[in-house]
């Protein structure tokens, strides 16, 4: 069983030594760096702003600030996550792996009604539209969110939306590392009650927050979260301008997922003009080769793509009929996981602010097949292989799954060479260029071949089955 709340309360006095990075009380980034999902929550959670973030989102040490209440390591999602706490804190039920999707009580798919927050949005504006919900309602006086900054169009940053034009802004993917955590700090400040829309580690802190300083976490009435397939370094945005050419201070936005869905990396000039960064789309011809270059080392030993402790969790509809075409575009995958979760979803339907349909019932609908073995079967074997060889990895009660084949064996160890070569930028940027140039087209379209020819083959095996009784 797990503990009860351990709420925090401020030491009698000043630490009794020093304090330093190895202090065995600070979160792990301080002493394994490599450990750190960089979601802020250190610095969102210190009483006394003790720490901040760098240019690359690491927290840094204010030393002289520091009242060693151990709050920050007490949050940290980075050195250990322990799923059966969690499930039996979110859901009552103390259980460890329920399989990639997690706990779930209903499958939807469906969409903003407003035509500007489902346009805007990366699959359907379902995370806005439920986001404006709340706001609108009165349920929640802001939202914690991300944008690029105004200044610095090429770089994430969190902020807390309080109005429509707010949250508009605020819409469409961006999938590089953004420490919206440090938000807490904002939310000791202000009254009232929000919502946040976060990743998994984020949503992992979060919960650790509501046992350890559940006076702060009660500003947080809903989590919104968001799947994930791994974040990527800040200096992605920079590399990819760079690489065509384009320079920082002639770009007024960056899209990770603009025009026409599902979307493609783009530079918005200061004149208006959306500069493709690459061929194809985001789905067939940018992310999935980003991630190998990418990816940070903690997001490839992250066990939890699907976001299993958020009160919803919220993807793209990628499911594809027998055909290989889209069942749903621009339309969002909603999983109920908590009854907040489902009251939410509710009340936003039947306000008109989102359409839903039920799809609990379509085995279609259970999972990502790319992010299960990214998530379910790479990571955990990762995870093994170099507590084996004795590197610091976080501490899970999940293990390997039982039916870990000599494929994904090697299919781990191709991807992890991969993302230690992409470590080295001249190599890196190499890459980068030739698969974001159009000698990378001939890639994209075998890519694209492979994927009919497979429902093509199950479209065959489909019409040869028999009949059932």
């Amino acid at each position: 069983m797990s503990d009860g709340p351990v709420p925090f309360r401020f030491p009698p006095g000043p630490p009794s030594e020093p304090v330093t990075e190895a202090s065995p009380f600070l979160s792990i980034a301080f002493s394994a760096p490599e450990l750190c999902t960089r979601c802020g929550s250190c610095a969102g959670v210190c009483p006394t702003q003790a720490i901040t973030t760098d240019e690359r989102h690491y927290p840094v040490l204010i030393a002289d600030r520091c009242i060693a209440c151990g709050l920050c390591g007490a949050v940290c999602p980075g050195k250990e996550v322990n799923y059966g706490d969690l499930a039996e804190q979110v859901f009552g039920e103390r259980f460890v792996d329920r399989g990639f999707d997690g706990w779930v009580e209903k499958t939807y798919v469906g969409f903003a009604t407003d035509e500007r927050l489902r346009r805007g949005g990366a699959g359907g504006g379902m995370v806005t539209g439920l986001l404006y919900h709340l706001l609108k309602s009165g349920a929640v006086e802001g939202c914690l969110v991300t944008r690029m900054n105004r200044e610095r169009p090429w770089a994430g940053e969190p902020f807390i939306a309080t109005t429509y034009e707010e949250l508009c802004e605020s819409q469409g993917s961006r999938y590089s590392i953004i420490p919206i955590n440090t938000l807490w700090g904002e939310l000791r400040k202000r009254p009232g009650r929000y919502a946040a829309a976060i990743l998994p580690c984020q949503t992992h802190a979060y919960r650790k927050l509501q046992r350890h300083d559940p006076e702060l976490a009660a500003n947080i009435t809903a989590v919104v979260g968001l799947f994930c397939g791994g974040s990527l370094e800040p200096n992605l945005t920079t590399e990819m301008l760079r690489m065509r050419g384009i320079k920082r201070e002639d770009i007024r936005d960056f899209k990770f997922r603009g025009g026409e869905w599902p979307g493609q990396m783009q530079a918005v000039l200061k004149d208006g003009t959306a500069k493709p960064l690459h061929y194809s789309n985001y789905k067939d011809g940018a992310y999935n080769y980003f991630t190998s270059l990418y990816m940070p080392e903690r997001c490839q030993t992250c066990l939890d793509g699907s976001n299993e402790f958020a009160d919803v969790s919220v993807s793209d509809a990628w499911t594809r009929d027998e055909k290989g075409e889209y069942k749903f575009k621009e339309h969002s995958r909603l999983l109920i996981r908590t009854a907040r979760g489902a009251d939410l979803v509710r009340r936003a339907a039947e306000a008109g602010d989102i359409v839903i349909k039920d799809v609990s019932t379509d085995p279609s609908y259970k999972t990502h097949k790319m992010q299960t073995r990214r998530k379910g079967s790479l990571a955990p074997l990762r995870v093994d292989r170099w507590a084996r060889a004795g590197r610091r990895v976080p501490v899970y009660d999940r293990g390997l799954p039982d039916d870990v084949t000599g494929k994904e064996r090697l299919t781990e160890r191709l991807s992890s060479a991969l993302l230690y070569m992409g470590k080295w930028t001249p190599l890196r940027m190499a890459v980068m260029g030739f698969l974001t140039s159009r000698y990378a087209i001939p890639l994209i379209k075998i890519r694209l071949w492979l994927k009919k020819r497979k429902y093509a083959r199950k479209r065959r095996g489909s019409s040869a089955a028999p009949p059932s009784a």
